[in-house]
């Protein structure tokens, strides 16, 4: 695990607080009254016009249609808007505080962090839940566990690993390589915590996965990436180059898992559907990060992004640059992810809605585009809300407190300028964002993002080299 010193954890957490300002306050103990809405309230009930919602102290005090208004509450009217609950991105990793800005803008009032340095997101997970700093709620895994995690921790085994995570106080374990063995072992002291265990199934090649029917077997709990469903559902290996690498992500990428499409038996991808299904093992397809990263790749349509004006520049990419035919092998193999997704949710399973970003998958943006492929797929508007709110809730344990509009819940929810239930894209036409009782415009967040950051992040405040 890579520690970060005490001096740079104190820079991040400072570029972190700038971001807190008295624009914003602390969550007001006033009370808030949203009129005339029509409310969606994410169980998947019918949707309610008229409705007025009370908020006090950050929670929802009352939900109607004719309560009285107390004297000297703040009024927002929503007639002709729709509201919904705040939005959980289940699959991110939060390194950076550019991060804040752009995942609230965009209604993600809640996220879970799947592999980063634990120091820091356990500070920063304490100070968003303590008021210091304003972003979305987090929940987080810290490391996921593989060889070279374990190694670099200077720890005997994944079991110590998974016990070393657990004492820290992480809401989860992630991992990416191991045994069927070992994740037995990270399974049985996860569990003894209350705690779920989730990640990658694969590559099988080059022996860092063993496949979702024997992880399913261990007793993994939710599977990350389509990736992995398709690749142990292939009748027969992918036909490669003689020069193919398996431990070059690039080649991966390109050759194993862009050519996939061609050896994939629907047959076995159904079979492990249903022990998924049976065994209440979740999936999290992350369609957004593949449809960016590789079908999209390269294309005037992603490099032209307007939003990219907010996102750092990148490191270089593990990936080389696409080509036409690297592209058009990439859309079939999209193609089976979203089939799966659909026959997945035709099974009843445990669906979660998660974008791995930030990265090709823009933070915020992406978790709307991953809604989008739901519909696509064939999910109803209602189910892919659903993914990114109560399923999401349920997932982290939280469904006490968030994923649908409630009275006693958080106070986390969106006013929508159009009726996502007809066209799911309206999630994106966000009027006002409210976290924990705070009302937010999500225009301003955005503008103050590059006020403080710069255009790609030109006065990032991590950046070694600033004097």
């Amino acid at each position: 695990m890579r520690n970060i010193t005490t001096p740079m954890l104190l820079t991040w957490l400072l570029a972190a607080a700038a971001f807190y300002s008295p624009l914003w306050g602390q969550t007001d103990t006033s009370v808030l009254v949203i009129q005339g809405g029509t409310l969606i309230d994410g169980s998947g009930a019918p949707p309610v016009a008229n409705t007025v919602i009370v908020i006090e102290d950050g929670h929802i005090l009352q939900i109607g249609a004719g309560e009285a208004v107390p004297p000297g509450a703040q009024v927002i009217n929503a007639s002709g808007k729709y509201i919904i609950p705040g939005l959980i991105d289940s699959h991110v990793h939060y390194d950076m505080p550019w991060l804040h800005r752009l995942y609230l803008a965009n209604g993600v009032t809640s996220v879970r962090d799947l592999g980063g340095s634990i120091e820091r997101l356990l500070t920063l997970r304490q100070e968003i839940a303590a008021g210091n700093i304003l972003a979305p709620r987090m929940f987080i895994s810290g490391m996921p566990i593989n060889p070279g995690s374990v190694k670099a921790m200077n720890l005997s085994s994944a079991r110590e690993m998974a016990e070393k995570l657990v004492e820290a106080g992480v809401d989860g374990i992630k991992v990416t390589g191991y045994t069927p063995d070992e994740l037995r072992e990270i399974v049985e002291v996860a569990h003894a915590a209350d705690l779920i265990v989730y990640g990658h199934t694969g590559p099988k090649r080059g022996n860092r996965g063993p496949g979702a029917r024997l992880a399913i077997e261990a007793g993994l709990d939710g599977i990350e990436h389509a990736l992995g469903v398709l690749e142990d559902a292939m009748d027969r290996d992918v036909p490669v180059p003689d020069d193919y690498d398996p431990f070059n992500r690039d080649h991966i990428f390109r050759h194993w898992y862009g050519r996939m499409h061609s050896v994939v038996d629907p047959d076995l991808v159904q079979t492990i559907i249903q022990m998924m299904v049976d065994d209440d093992v979740y999936f999290a397809p992350t369609l957004v990060n593949f449809d960016r990263n590789f079908v999209k790749r390269n294309t005037p349509e992603t490099e032209a992004d307007p939003n990219l004006k907010y996102i750092p520049e990148e490191e270089p990419s593990f990936f080389g640059r696409f080509g036409p035919s690297d592209r058009e092998e990439w859309r079939k193999t999209l193609e089976l992810m979203l089939d799966a997704t659909f026959r997945f949710h035709q099974a009843e399973g445990f669906l979660i809605a998660g974008t791995d970003s930030p990265g090709a998958a823009l933070p915020g943006w992406s978790l709307h585009q991953e809604m989008q492929f739901f519909v696509e797929a064939g999910i109803s508007p209602m189910e892919a809300l659903k993914s990114a709110t109560l399923n999401n809730a349920k997932l982290i344990n939280q469904d006490h407190l968030l994923g649908t509009l409630e009275t006693g819940k958080f106070a986390d929810l969106l006013i929508l300028d159009g009726d996502p239930l007809q066209d799911i894209t309206n999630t994106e036409k966000i009027h006002r964002v409210i976290k924990n009782g705070m009302v937010l415009n999500p225009a301003t967040l955005l503008e103050d993002n590059l006020r403080q950051f710069g255009n790609r992040g030109e006065r990032h405040f991590d950046r070694t080299e600033r004097n």
